[in-house]
């Protein structure tokens, strides 16, 4: 993890073309960070490895060691990529799928800790998804599984949490994929949205994050971590909001808290130029991430008396141990009147540092946790370092005591 002693700023973007070959791409420019998250970007537009790629913007060459400040790059410049991209080799060894694999393989799998999967009952992989998901949680899948009690036919919540807890024990004993027919019928007997049939009779496919999410508000219902809804306690997160009248300084700013369970992160698409190029779109988690922290909305406004413009702004006061990102992929496109889906590959890295979307105050406690764990591990490694030496210092009296 970085460390950073402020609330950072806005990171300076310009926005440029890239030409490759027959294609142009539209790159938003972080000319604060090293040329290799650039090159990062084109790696993943366009295929070719960052140690094979030439840029040049105009008569200067960017290398690893160009600073982007220092190109004084204007809004659409051009810029030229030249190299070849990857091509996937063909796999040397075929591919061997779980259900193929004999008994013996099966057991030592299933050893190592990797859980069983669900088995799709009729486009029920929004259901499963979410499930895998939370699988994952151990400190949910503890207190789930610890329930007590018996169905009910008049608490529908409850019976739905007890499969749940039959369904996570199953999970981590099974041998074979699983078939989760009674979570799947008590979920529809209390959701009765995800029982719709199409043409046929086949059941359609359903919302995964709606899904989820109920599925979590149950679950939270039902089992608790002390006197904490047992979600809230382990994906909770707490929110500093801030509203402040875009139309007026007469109004001071508004401060409250939100609780989410789940964090937001908008996706956009790119939008054609008209020239063969796109602009925009989004590439990386981060950029999602900082889209959810600011918006706009309408509310009434006491010193005007009538409906104003707010700017809404969001800082994290508290993150949980799991923290749950959604992709919002879908908008309403007024042309159709419809609701579309944004098809775009969005990278996220393996550890997301989150303090840079922190409170002030957040981000001095997390500092102060990061420096605590540096001195431990300093004073660990130190400690190991001396019993090496000193073990070493002691090999060759050992050795003349066994001779004598």
């Amino acid at each position: 993890f970085e460390q950073h002693s402020h609330r950072p700023t806005k990171m300076a973007t310009v926005s440029v073309k890239v030409k490759w070959v027959k294609e142009k791409y539209d790159i938003e420019v972080m000319l604060e960070e090293p040329v290799e998250v650039f090159k990062a970007q084109l790696f993943a537009l366009t295929g070719v490895p960052p140690e094979r790629q030439k840029i040049t913007a105009g008569a200067k060459k960017i290398e690893d060691s160009t600073d982007l400040k220092t190109l004084n790059l204007k809004p659409n410049q051009l810029l030229m990529l030249i190299g070849t991209a990857d091509v996937l080799a063909a796999p040397s060894e075929k591919a061997v799928f779980v259900e193929d694999l004999a008994p013996e393989e099966m057991h030592g799998i299933i050893a190592a800790g990797v859980p069983m999967g669900l088995a799709n009952l009729q486009n029920t992989c929004y259901m499963n998804s979410g499930l895998q998901m939370l699988n994952n949680a151990g400190d949910l899948i503890d207190t789930v599984t610890k329930m007590e009690g018996g169905t009910s036919q008049y608490d529908l919540q409850q019976n739905l949490a007890l499969s749940a807890r039959d369904l996570f024990k199953t999970m981590k004993t099974a041998h074979e994929p699983i078939q989760p027919f009674g979570f799947l019928s008590r979920l529809r007997a209390l959701f009765p949205q995800f029982d719709q049939t199409g043409e046929g009779g086949v059941q359609m496919q359903q919302d995964a994050e709606e899904c989820l999410t109920q599925v979590m508000q149950v679950l939270n219902s039902k089992c608790k971590i002390g006197n904490e809804g047992a979600v809230d306690a382990l994906f909770g997160i707490e929110m500093d909001v801030r509203l402040k009248c875009a139309e007026t300084d007469a109004e001071p700013e508004l401060q409250e808290t939100e609780k989410l369970q789940k964090l937001s992160c908008h996706i956009e698409g790119a939008v054609p130029t008209g020239d063969g190029g796109n602009k925009g779109g989004t590439d990386l988690i981060t950029q999602a991430i900082e889209k959810g922290l600011t918006g706009t909305l309408e509310k009434m406004s006491p010193s005007l008396g009538r409906l104003a413009v707010y700017n809404r702004t969001y800082r994290i006061k508290k993150l949980p141990k799991f923290l749950v990102t959604q992709f919002v992929r879908f908008f309403w496109k007024q042309d159709t009147q419809k609701k579309a889906k944004i098809l775009r590959a969005v990278k996220f890295p393996l550890m997301l540092d989150m303090k840079e979307y922190c409170t002030d105050e957040y981000q001095a406690r997390i500092d102060k946790f990061r420096d605590q764990a540096l001195k431990k591990q300093q004073l660990e490694n130190e400690a190991k370092k001396k019993q090496r030496l000193g073990g070493e210092a002691d090999a060759p009296a050992a050795e003349g005591a066994a001779a004598a």
